[in-house]
């Protein structure tokens, strides 16, 4: 190798060695530790435990790559069923379902994360929309049939007028008498 090369070659060592974690001095990741990365803490590193590729090209994706442990839901498995698992984004226990989305959660007698601290009817906008279990009976927002009934609640599918509007009210791809919440509720009488 001559002189020229080198040079060319000492500044990148110079910078490698001085660098501690991902990051170089200016504060940068490092191309050779842009991977599912060892010391994540910026939204856009925590994205590379999440994007299906093998950023750091070991062989392994995501929340396999074991620099992505502890990053994200990567290494968070377990029973969906402690305020902790059921309040973490996660879907701890594989099933499709995550925090109080997840009836493991939802219908806990010992997980607080998913229900007001009183009981008060959910048949209201604000309660239908809040993401917990108002009326402590399992079921919250537009999955609760109190929601789905409301006459002032717009965006549940479960009365004749959300079921006749053409519109899927609830956001979960049906629409009117093709929703459950409108098929299967007795009170509909426009999906007789």
């Amino acid at each position: 190798m001559n002189l020229v090369a080198r040079a060319i070659f000492l500044p990148v060592l110079i910078v490698v060695a001085a660098s501690t974690g991902c990051r170089d001095e200016n504060d940068d990741v490092l191309n050779w530790m842009e991977s599912e990365c060892l010391e994540c803490v910026e939204a856009e590193e925590l994205a590379l435990c999440s994007n299906s590729e093998d950023d750091d090209e070991d062989g392994l994706t995501d929340c396999e790559d074991p620099n992505c442990e502890g990053v994200g839901c990567c290494g968070r498995v377990g029973p969906e069923d402690t305020d902790e698992f059921c309040n973490d984004g996660c879907d701890n226990d594989g099933n499709g379902y995550a925090d109080c989305g997840d009836y493991s959660c939802s219908k806990s007698t010992t997980v607080t994360v998913c229900k007001s601290e009183i009981e008060e009817p959910e048949d209201n906008p604000a309660a239908c929309s809040d993401g917990i279990d108002n009326d402590w009976d399992g079921y919250f927002d537009c999955a609760d049939y109190s929601c789905m009934e409301a006459e002032g609640v717009f965006f549940c599918e479960g009365n004749d007028q959300t079921c006749s509007d053409g519109a899927d009210n609830d956001g979960n791809g049906f629409v009117d008498c093709d929703d459950f919440g409108c098929s299967r509720n007795n009170n509909v009488t426009v999906c007789e």
